[in-house]
C-alpha cells in the first residue's frame, strides 16, 4: 500500500507541473467548493464535469492509472492551453493522494518546529552566558578608562590655564590697538560732522534763494500764459471760420471721380467714332442697362461698371461691358462685327469703336449728374461700413427688441449612413431655419428676418438664450468652412456656383460630429430615423458606451467540408476626428479609442449593420490564428462544430532560425515546423512545385521572409540558405538587433561559430585622476581594448559611424556614452593621438574641475583619485564651509553672500586659479575684493603690493571704497601727469595697493616692466573683451601672483569676450582664439550646438560666480520692465521712410567687396536713422516740426513727478540730452545732468544732492553713467533710446536697482513704431539668450546663496 501512496504521489507531482500556479489556485478553489463531478470511469479514460456559470466537460486519458492526456471544452483549452478545469478534475481524481500529502507534511513540519524550539533556547542560554562574560571584561575596562582620563584631565586643565593668559595678553594688545583706532575714528567723524552741518545751511540757504527766485519765475510765467492763451484762443477762432471759408469755397467747385475723358484717350478712341457715338446717344439708340461702383478681388481701387445694350437697325443689338478705373479702361468686350474679328473678350486699342465710345458718353452724362464714385478704397470702405453697422447694432437692437427670449433649437436625421443637423428658431412657436448663410450673416448684422408668413425676428446676439448661443457659435464655424471651401473651388475652377451657404442642414462628420456630442449633452435634442420604410421621432441623449459585437462562427458545408461562414452583427459607426459614435435605444453612443483601433477594419466591411463574409479551409489558419485573437477582447465569438472545424484547421506554424557564422560571414536557415512535419519557408523564394502546401500558412510565411530580407538579403538556393552577402553592415546589424528580431517571430538557435561572434555593446573604460608636483595626471586604461584600438575606435565615432570592427572580429558598438564622453575629454583637453596613445598624460591643475563635473555626470565609468584631487573637489563643492575669515573690522558689514564670495576668491587663491567675480550690478563686488586684499595684508600673505585697473570714471570712486572699508591699506592713485605717475609707479613697493585706469595703463605699460604684483584686478572688466585692443593687451602683460575680474556682464555681444577675459586670468585656458572660435564658439553660435554650449559651461563654471539681485536681495523691491511703443507720424515718419529709401538705394549699387569696405559709412547711416526717431532736428538744422518720442517722454516725466517718483532719463545721444533739458526748462522741471564732459568730482557731488534733495529728474549720457553712480533716490528709469548692446542698458538702470533701493523701481524704454528701434530691441533679446547659453549652470560648485539681512 506504501508503494502504491509513493506511486500516485509523484504521478501527482508530474501532472502538477503541467499548471500554471494561477491556475492551480483557482482549480483547488474549484474542487474544495464541490463543483467537480465524475461522470464516467474507466480504465482508460475519465470524464468529469465542473460547474459553474458555464457547465464545461474535461475528459483524462489514463494508461495504467497515469494521465497521458487532457481536454476541455473551454476557450482556452481551445488555445492549446491547460485550464483550470483541467487541474480542478485532478484533484478530484487524486484527492486522496493530496490529502494524505497535506498530513504528511503537516507532521514533518510539527517535527521541524519542535527541533527548531530547542535549539532557540539552546542559543539563548549561550548568548546569556556570553553577556554575563562580556559585562565583566566592560566593567574593568571602564576602570581603566576613567583612571587614564583622570591624569589626561589633569594635564588639559595646565594647557588651559597658560592658553588663557596668553589669550588675555593677547586681548589686552588688541583692545589698545583697537581704542586708538576708535579715537581717531571719533575724531574724523566730529570733523566730517561739523562740515556737514555748515554745508547743510548753506544748502538751505541756496534751496531758500532758488525757492524765491522759482516763485517769481512761476508767477511771470502765469502772466504770459495767459496772454498767450488768449492769443491762441483767437487764432484758433480765426483757424475755425478760416476753414469755414475754406470749405465753402471747395464745395462750390465741381468734384468728379471718374474721368471720362482720359478712359477715352486711354482707349484711343479716334474723333470720327466718338462723334458716331454721340449720334447713337442722341437717337436714343444707346441703353446704358447698368452703371454702378464696386471693387473686384485683388484690387483696393473703386471700379466702375458698365453694361450697355445698343440697337442696330431693326433687330439687331450690339453688346458693350466695361471695367473701368479712376482713368482707365481696364476690361472692355463689345460684340459688334469689328471687335468680334478680334476675339469677343479681348481688346485692343485700335479696334475700339462707336459703340464703345457710345457706352462712355452715356455714362460721362449720368456721372455728371449723379457724381457717382469716390477716392475710398476699398479697406477703407469695410472699415467705414463695419463701423457703421457696430454703431447700429445698439440702435437696431433697441428699435426692434424682441419681447421673448429666442431659442434655437436642434433636430437630428438619420438617413442610414448619413446623419444631417437642422435647427428650428422661436419663442412661442418655432420655425425651421432655411438658410443657415443667411441666419449666420443675419447674426452678425443684427438684422431681421422675416418666418413664415410674417413673424419678424430681430437676431441680436443678446435676444438669444444662453443655450441658444453656443450653437450659434458652433453654425458660424460651420458656415465659415463651407465658404472657405467653396471659395477655394472657385479659385480652382472645380465649381461654378455662388460662393454662399444657401442649405438648411449640416452633415455631420468629423470635427462637427464631436462638437455636436459635447454640445448636446445629457439634454437632449429631437431626433427623427429615416433610415427605414417608417419615420421614427424621439429625443436623442448622449452616453459613453461601447457596443456588444457577437461573431457567429458556422460550418460552410454541401457534401464536403468547404470552410467556415463568419457572420456579425453591430450597428453603423460614424466617425468623428476623437471617437467614433453609433446610435442605439434613442441615444448617441461615444465609442473609446481601443474598442475603435481595434474595430474600425471591420467598419469597412459593414452594409446595414451586418457583416458577412466566408473563409476557406486553407485560409482558416489566418483566421483562427491571425484575425480572431485580435478581436477576442471586443468581440463575443459564438462557434458551432467546433470538433469538425479542428479536422480540418492545421496546427499553428511555429518558426526556427538556424544561425551559423562561416568565413566571417552570417548564414540563416528558416524552417516552419506544423505539429509534427518541419519545412523550410525557402522553396517559397523560388516557387519549388514540387513543395506541398496544403497545409502551410503561406501567407505567415511570406510575411516572416519579408522582415527577414533586411537583414539577410542573398539567397543561396544551392545550400538552400539566406545570408548577409560578407556585409558588415549587415553582420552587424544582425548581431546588434536581429537576433531580438528573429527571438521575437520564433525559436533560435546558434552554433558555437555564431556565437563567437561577438559586440562589445559597451567600451569599458576607467579614468585615474591624481594631482601631483602642481600638475594633474590623466590616466584612460580598457581592460579590453589597447589604446590604439581605443583611437581607432574614437575616429570612428567622430566619423559617425555606429560599429568598430575589431582585428579579431569583433564589433564594438559604437553608440554609447562612455564614447561620447572619451571625445570630450580629447578634444577639451587637446590630447594629440601620440599623448592618447601613451596613456597617462600630465594637465594643468585648473583642468581639475572640468574633469570632476564630467566624472560626475557619466557615473557609470570607472574612475580612480588620489587623495590630493578629493581634496581639491570638496573644497569647491564646500566653499561655504572653506576655512577662510574675513576681516574682522568688515565682519559686521559684510552680508551672507558676500562672505561665501570672499572665501571663493581665497580658495581660487589657494590654487592658483584666477576667476571672474561676475555677481549682478550693486551686490558688492568691490566690497569683497577689498577683504581679500585686506585679508592678505593682515595674514601677511605677501609683501608685495596689488593693482587695481578700472575705468577713469570709477578710479576715485575705489579711493573712497578703500577709505571706507580699509582705511589699514596703503592706496596709491595713478593720475596726474606723465612725471607724477612715473613717480607713483616707480615706488610701487611703497603701497599696498595702487588703482590705475584702463587707457593710463595702456600709456604707462613700459613704467610696469620687471615690476610684480601680488593681486591684479580688473574692474568691468567688458572693456577688455576685444582682445586685439591695446587696453586688452596691456592689462595681459602685468606680472601678478593671483588674477580677479569684476564684472556683471562677462559676455556683451559674443563668447570671444568671454574668452579674452580668460585669457587674462589663466592664458590657454580656453585655448588660442582661432581653435576657441572653431571648437566652441561657432557651433554654439551658429550651429545651436547643445554639447559645445554644455561643453564650455563646464569648463569655465567653478571660475565664474554670479548672484543676481532676485537670489541673494529678498528684501530687494521688484523692478518692473516695460517697452513704450509711440507711433511717429507726419513730417518725421517722411523723413524716416526717405532715409530708409536712400540706404536701399546706396547699399544696391554696391558689390559685396564695397559693402565689405563700407561698413562704417553703412553704420554712419544707420545712425542717422536712430537720430531721426529720437527727433530729426539732431541730424536736419531747418527740421522745426515735432518728435513724437519728445513729447511722450515728457508726458512719462511729467505722469511720474506727479505721483512722487524720481527719474533718470538716459540717451546715447547727448545733443538729445540737450533738447530734453530745453523742454524741462520750457516745463519749469528742475534737473541735473551727466555727460562724459562732466568732472569725476562733480558727477559725485551731484549724484549726492540728487540723493537727498527734491530734484525729480537726472539726465545721463548712457555711456558716462553706466558705471560707478548710485542713484538710489530715483526709481524710475526712462532709456530714450535702445542701444545695440542690452547689458550696458542694464548698467545704466542698475544705477537706481542696487542696495539700499526700498521702492520697487520701473524701467521704461521707449521705442518708435515701426523703425529700427524695434529691430535693436529684437537684437536685444538675442543677445541675452547667447549670455544665457554660456552662464547656464554657473555656481553648481556654490550650493547655498542666501543672504544675510544686514545693511551695507
Amino acid at each position: 500500500m506504501q508503494d502504491g501512496f509513493i506511486k500516485e504521489r509523484n504521478i501527482m507531482q508530474q501532472w502538477i507541473k503541467m499548471f500554471d500556479k494561477s491556475v492551480l489556485e483557482a482549480a483547488e478553489r474549484i474542487y474544495k467548493e464541490n463543483r467537480v463531478e465524475i461522470s464516467s470511469r474507466t480504465q482508460d479514460m475519465m470524464k468529469a464535469k465542473v460547474h459553474g456559470q458555464k457547465m464545461h466537460e474535461v475528459v483524462v486519458a489514463l494508461k495504467n492509472d497515469n494521465p497521458v492526456r487532457l481536454r476541455c471544452n473551454c476557450p482556452k483549452s481551445k488555445l492549446g492551453k491547460n485550464c483550470e478545469h483541467m487541474a480542478a478534475a485532478m484533484y478530484f481524481l487524486y484527492a486522496d493522494t493530496i490529502n494524505a500529502e497535506k498530513e504528511k507534511k503537516k507532521q514533518e513540519e510539527e517535527a521541524t518546529l519542535m527541533r527548531l524550539r530547542k535549539a532557540e533556547i539552546e542559543r539563548i542560554e549561550r548568548e546569556q552566558r556570553a553577556k554575563e562574560e562580556e559585562r565583566e571584561r566592560l566593567e574593568k575596562a571602564e576602570r581603566e578608562e576613567q583612571e587614564r582620563q583622570q591624569c589626561a584631565k589633569e594635564e588639559k586643565a595646565k594647557q588651559i590655564a597658560e592658553k588663557k593668559a596668553l589669550k588675555a595678553a593677547q586681548k589686552a594688545e588688541r583692545k589698545k590697538k583697537r581704542d586708538e583706532a576708535q579715537k581717531a575714528e571719533q575724531l574724523r567723524r566730529e570733523v566730517e560732522a561739523k562740515k556737514k552741518i555748515e554745508e547743510e545751511q548753506k544748502r538751505q540757504e541756496e534751496q531758500e534763494k532758488r525757492e524765491q527766485e522759482a516763485e517769481a519765475r512761476k508767477k511771470a510765467e502765469e502772466e504770459a500764459r495767459k496772454i498767450r492763451q488768449a492769443e491762441e484762443e483767437r487764432k484758433k477762432q480765426k483757424k475755425i471760420q478760416d476753414a469755414i471759408m475754406k470749405k465753402k469755397n471747395i464745395d462750390s467747385r465741381e468734384y468728379r471721380y471718374f474721368d471720362i475723358e482720359k478712359m477715352m484717350d486711354t482707349l484711343e478712341i479716334e474723333e470720327a467714332d466718338r462723334e458716331k457715338g454721340q449720334k447713337l446717344c442722341d437717337k436714343g439708340y444707346m441703353d446704358l442697362q447698368t452703371i454702378d461702383t464696386g471693387y473686384i478681388e485683388g484690387e483696393d481701387e473703386l471700379m466702375l461698371i458698365l453694361e450697355a445694350d445698343c440697337r442696330v437697325g431693326s433687330r439687331g443689338h450690339v453688346r458693350v461691358n466695361m471695367l473701368c478705373s479712376k482713368l482707365t479702361a481696364e476690361k472692355v468686350t463689345c460684340s459688334c462685327d469689328d471687335c468680334r474679328q478680334y476675339g469677343y473678350f479681348y481688346w485692343k486699342a485700335e479696334n475700339n469703336c462707336k459703340y464703345v465710345a457710345a457706352t462712355l458718353l452715356a455714362a460721362g452724362e449720368i456721372i455728371e449728374k449723379k457724381n457717382i464714385g469716390d477716392a475710398t478704397d476699398k479697406t477703407g470702405a469695410v472699415l467705414l461700413n463695419l463701423y457703421r453697422m457696430q454703431r447700429g447694432k445698439g440702435i437696431l437692437a433697441n428699435a426692434v427688441k424682441n419681447e421673448e427670449s429666442i431659442c434655437l433649437e436642434p433636430r437630428i436625421v438619420n438617413y442610414g449612413k448619413r446623419l444631417k443637423l437642422s435647427f428650428k428658431i422661436g419663442s412661442s412657436k418655432m420655425y425651421v431655419v432655411k438658410e443657415l448663410g443667411e441666419f449666420a450673416d443675419a447674426v452678425e448684422s443684427c438684422e431681421t428676418l422675416t418666418y413664415g408668413r410674417d413673424t419678424e425676428i430681430n437676431h441680436q446676439l443678446d435676444n438669444f438664450t444662453q443655450e441658444s448661443r453656443k450653437w450659434i457659435t458652433y453654425i458660424n464655424r460651420v458656415v465659415d468652412e463651407e465658404r472657405i471651401i467653396q471659395k477655394r473651388l472657385l479659385e480652382h475652377r472645380y465649381y461654378y456656383g455662388k460662393n454662399d451657404m444657401k442649405c438648411s442642414d449640416i452633415e455631420l462628420y468629423g470635427w462637427r460630429l464631436d462638437r455636436f456630442y459635447e454640445l448636446v449633452g445629457q439634454e437632449g435634442c429631437e431626433y427623427e430615423d429615416r433610415s427605414g420604410n417608417a419615420k421614427k421621432k424621439t429625443i436623442l441623449h448622449t452616453k459613453e458606451k461601447n457596443p456588444n459585437i457577437s461573431m457567429n462562427i458556422n460550418v460552410n458545408k454541401d457534401k464536403e467540408f468547404e470552410g467556415i461562414r463568419v457572420s456579425c452583427k453591430m450597428p453603423y459607426f460614424y466617425e468623428g476626428e476623437k471617437a467614433a459614435y453609433y446610435i442605439e435605444g434613442g441615444y448617441l453612443k461615444k465609442v473609446d479609442e481601443e474598442f475603435t483601433e481595434k474595430a474600425k477594419l471591420l467598419f469597412t466591411g459593414t452594409s446595414n449593420g451586418e457583416l458577412y463574409f466566408q473563409v476557406g479551409r486553407k485560409k482558416l489558419q489566418d483566421f483562427y490564428y491571425n484575425m480572431l485573437p485580435q478581436l477576442a477582447d471586443i468581440v463575443e465569438i459564438k462557434e458551432k462544430h467546433r470538433e469538425e472545424i479542428e479536422k480540418y484547421l492545421p496546427p499553428e506554424v511555429r518558426f526556427l532560425f538556424y544561425l551559423d557564422s562561416n568565413q566571417g560571414n552570417i548564414e540563416c536557415k528558416v524552417n516552419a515546423v506544423y505539429g509534427e512535419n518541419e519545412v523550410s519557408i525557402l522553396d517559397t523564394i523560388d516557387q519549388n512545385e514540387e513543395a506541398d502546401y496544403s497545409f502551410r500558412m503561406r501567407s505567415r510565411e511570406e510575411e516572416i521572409l519579408f522582415l527577414l530580407q533586411e537583414f539577410f538579403p542573398y539567397y543561396d538556393k544551392g545550400r538552400n540558405m539566406i545570408h548577409c552577402g560578407s556585409e558588415e553592415e549587415l553582420i552587424f546589424q544582425v548581431l546588434k538587433r536581429g537576433l531580438d528580431v528573429l527571438a521575437g517571430l520564433g525559436e533560435v538557435h546558434c552554433t558555437q561559430a555564431f556565437k563567437n561572434m561577438n559586440v562589445i555593446q559597451k567600451v569599458k573604460v576607467s579614468v585615474g585622476v591624481a594631482i601631483q608636483n602642481g600638475m594633474l595626471d590623466l590616466d584612460i586604461i580598457s581592460e579590453e581594448l589597447s589604446h590604439k584600438d581605443l583611437l581607432e575606435i574614437l575616429d570612428s565615432y567622430r566619423a559617425k559611424k555606429t560599429y568598430f570592427r575589431l582585428k579579431n572580429g569583433s564589433f564594438v558598438n559604437l553608440e554609447n556614452d562612455e564614447l561620447k564622453m572619451l571625445e570630450e575629454i580629447t578634444n577639451t583637453l587637446q590630447l594629440s593621438p601620440k599623448e592618447f596613445i601613451k596613456g597617462k598624460v600630465h594637465l594643468p591643475i585648473y583642468r581639475s574641475l572640468y574633469l570632476d563635473k564630467l566624472l560626475e555626470e557619466n557615473s557609470s565609468v570607472y574612475n580612480t583619485r588620489d587623495k590630493s584631487f578629493r581634496s581639491l573637489i570638496k573644497n569647491f563643492k564646500a566653499v561655504n564651509e572653506a576655512d577662510f575669515e574675513e576681516p574682522e573690522c568688515l565682519a559686521h558689514i559684510m552680508r551672507g553672500y558676500q562672505r561665501n564670495g570672499f572665501k571663493w576668491m581665497k580658495l581660487l587663491e589657494s590654487y592658483g586659479f584666477g576667476g571672474i567675480l561676475a555677481d549682478d550690478m550693486g551686490l558688492g563686488k568691490t566690497l569683497q575684493t577689498i577683504a581679500v586684499l585686506l585679508a592678505a595684508k593682515q595674514e601677511n600673505v605677501t609683501t608685495k603690493p596689488s593693482l587695481v585697473v578700472a575705468p577713469a570714471s570709477l578710479v576715485f570712486n575705489w579711493k573712497d571704497e578703500f577709505e571706507r572699508y580699509a582705511p589699514q591699506l596703503a592706496v596709491g592713485i595713478i593720475s596726474g601727469s606723465q612725471e607724477e605717475r612715473q613717480e607713483v609707479i616707480a615706488s610701487y613697493e611703497d603701497y599696498d595697493v595702487l588703482v590705475t585706469s584702463y587707457d593710463l595703463l595702456k600709456r604707462d605699460i613700459s613704467y610696469y616692466e620687471e615690476k610684480e604684483f601680488a593681486y591684479q584686478i580688473i574692474d568691468e572688466a567688458q572693456y577688455i573683451k576685444n582682445h586685439t585692443t591695446a587696453a586688452a593687451k596691456s592689462v595681459k602683460v602685468i606680472k601678478s601672483r593671483v588674477k580677479y575680474a569684476l564684472t556683471g556682464t562677462p559676455i556683451e555681444n559674443r563668447l570671444s569676450e568671454l574668452w579674452s577675459i580668460f585669457d587674462y586670468l589663466m592664458p590657454g585656458f580656453l585655448y588660442r582664439y582661432d581653435t576657441f572660435k572653431k571648437e566652441i564658439e561657432t557651433k554654439i553660435v551658429k550651429n545651436e550646438d547643445e554639447d559645445a554650449a554644455k561643453r564650455l559651461q563646464r569648463m569655465v563654471a567653478p571660475f565664474i560666480l554670479r548672484r543676481l539681485k532676485t537670489d541673494v536681495l529678498k528684501d530687494l523691491p521688484d523692478k518692473l520692465e516695460e517697452t513704450r511703443v509711440v507711433a511717429i507720424e507726419g513730417e518725421q515718419r517722411k523723413l524716416y521712410d526717405a532715409q530708409v529709401v536712400h540706404m536701399r538705394q546706396e547699399i544696391a549699387k554696391q558689390s559685396g567687396e564695397e559693402f565689405s569696405r563700407n561698413k562704417l559709412q553703412i553704420l554712419a547711416e544707420l545712425t542717422k536713422l536712430r537720430q531721426i526717431c529720437c527727433d530729426p532736428s539732431l541730424c536736419f538744422e531747418n527740421y522745426h516740426g515735432e518728435s513724437a518720442k519728445t513729447e511722450a517722454c515728457i508726458e512719462l516725466v511729467q505722469s511720474a513727478l506727479e505721483g512722487g517718483h524720481k527719474v533718470l532719463l538716459f540717451s546715447q545721444f547727448t545733443t538729445m540730452l540737450e533738447i530734453l533739458e530745453k523742454r524741462l526748462k520750457k516745463e519749469g522741471i528742475g534737473y541735473y545732468k551727466i555727460t562724459g564732459e562732466t568732472p569725476k568730482e562733480k558727477r559725485l557731488q551731484l549724484v549726492k544732492e540728487f540723493n537727498e534733495n527734491n530734484v525729480g529728474v537726472f539726465l545721463i549720457s548712457l555711456k558716462a553713467g553706466g558705471v560707478g553712480l548710485n542713484l538710489t533716490g530715483a526709481d524710475v528709469v526712462i532709456h530714450y533710446d535702445p542701444w545695440w548692446n542690452p547689458a550696458v542698458m542694464d548698467q545704466a538702470s542698475d544705477r537706481a536697482y542696487r542696495i539700499g533701493q526700498k521702492k520697487a523701481v520701473q524701467v521704461i524704454k521707449l521705442a518708435a513704431k515701426g523703425t529700427i528701434e524695434e529691430q535693436i530691441i529684437k537684437l536685444q533679446d538675442k543677445k541675452k539668450e547667447l549670455a544665457e547659453i554660456s552662464s547656464k549652470n554657473w555656481n553648481y560648485y556654490i550650493p547655498n546663496r542666501g543672504s544675510h539681512k544686514r545693511s551695507v
